[in-house]
């Protein structure tokens, strides 16, 4: 029978400590570590919905109690809005609920690049979820400029349609001319 002094066995168990260590912090990083998200423009091309209409000049994608979109982390949408004018002001809410206030849910005003308006004209509202949560997704729209008589001129209030007005299509609306979703190229 071979013995072993006590230097070896202190040896080995250093070792495989130094070993379960690495290989607990391997496993640590690969399964703690924050999941990226994909929100680029051309892995997340805008979906047009089309299938909301305005009552009494108001824009909702649906009611607080309703099927909201579903908005993953750099989802797009191109909300057609019919209101035939830019509209003047938006909201955006978010709920962690897909029927909103329907089953006890709630919904909230979104915050930073949870919901971030990309562009405005008199067709679309452009919305993306520029952060890496999944939501579901309200938008109301309204102050359109003919929609109740009013002149259309912006207040300048955070919100409104003319914070960010510039040619490159902002949430403005861009350069005379320019779309906020020009449809499938293709």
């Amino acid at each position: 029978m071979q013995r072993r002094g006590a230097g070896g066995g202190a040896a080995r168990r250093s070792r495989w400590a130094a070993a379960c260590a690495v290989g607990a912090s391997a496993a640590l990083a690969a399964g703690c570590s924050p999941s990226r998200c994909d929100r680029s423009e051309s892995e997340n091309p805008p979906i047009e919905f089309t299938e909301a209409v305005p009552e009494g000049g108001v824009y909702e994608t649906s009611a607080p109690d309703g099927d909201l979109l579903h908005f993953p982390g750099g989802m797009r949408y191109a909300l057609k809005h019919h209101l035939g004018q830019r509209p003047r002001w938006w909201q955006v809410y978010l709920s962690f609920e897909r029927d909103g206030t329907r089953s006890g849910g709630t919904l909230a005003h979104a915050a930073g690049n949870q919901a971030e308006v990309i562009c405005v004209d008199d067709q679309h509202l452009v919305v993306m979820n520029g952060s890496c949560s999944e939501y579901w997704l309200r938008v109301v729209a309204g102050g359109a400029e003919g929609a109740d008589g009013e002149s259309g001129a912006d207040d300048g209030a955070t919100g409104t349609a003319g914070g960010a007005e510039g040619a490159d299509g902002g949430a403005g609306g861009g350069a005379a001319g320019v779309r906020c979703y020009a449809g499938d190229p293709g």
